[in-house]
């Protein structure tokens, strides 16, 4: 039986939550995971992956759970608005993205997290793409990987991608895990297009990721 993650036995609503996620993970999404241990078992680490579903999270919170770890991601302020996920998601302290000032305040936030020994997730693309697998990577995960002090630990996703099955259809799918990511040779660039080259360098791993993912997913 995996040990309880960090912070749950003060937040008992959350507690639940992950059961019942991990419940519903086992029953419908077995997943085949490479390189967990790159998540380390202690301390400060953000977590970058492909956002290809509403799915995803759900899957990538149960895997942390799985080394024994809390994660907590950023997500768009609607989807805390909703009157059943939004409970899940205040209760879950995860952290909502805005336009504006309200994006600032995300960063801060996540960087607090950081700062307390957290494992965080962010999208380099912000949010699901469309028709193309990956799309264009934006600031927010950058700045927090250069910011925030803390190793970025990259992950593909295959077979959760949004349309190729239903919640309740079982499924496999797969998870890779790659070692942290190098992010001290951008060169000599600066401002916002330095966040935006970190997050490119991002996305690229997990590109260099997805081969091995949907390997894994069909064998």
């Amino acid at each position: 039986m995996t040990a309880p993650a960090e912070g749950f036995g003060r937040e008992p609503a959350w507690w639940i939550a992950i059961r019942l996620l991990a419940g519903y993970v086992r029953l419908a999404v077995p997943l085949r995971i490479t390189g967990l241990h790159n998540i380390p078992a202690t301390g400060p680490a953000i977590v970058v992956a492909n956002h290809v579903s509403y799915l995803d999270p759900v899957v990538l919170i149960v895997l942390a759970h799985r080394q024994g770890r809390r994660l907590r991601f950023l997500a768009t302020r609607e989807v805390f608005e909703r009157r059943v996920v939004g409970w899940w998601m205040r209760a879950g302290h995860h952290i909502p993205v805005g336009a504006g000032s309200e994006g600032t305040q995300a960063i801060r936030l996540a960087k607090a997290a950081l700062d307390r020994g957290d494992l965080v997730m962010i999208y380099p693309e912000g949010t699901i793409p469309g028709a193309e697998p990956i799309r264009t990577a934006k600031g927010g995960a950058g700045l927090l990987a250069l910011t925030g002090r803390a190793p970025v630990i990259p992950v593909a996703t295959a077979g959760l991608e949004r349309g190729a099955a239903s919640w309740w259809r079982r499924r496999w799918a797969s998870a890779v895990l790659g070692a942290p990511i190098d992010l001290t040779g951008l060169g000599p660039i600066s401002g916002r297009r330095r966040y935006e080259a970190a997050s490119e360098l991002m996305l690229a791993e997990i590109r260099g990721l997805l081969p091995a993912a949907e390997s894994a997913r069909t064998r």
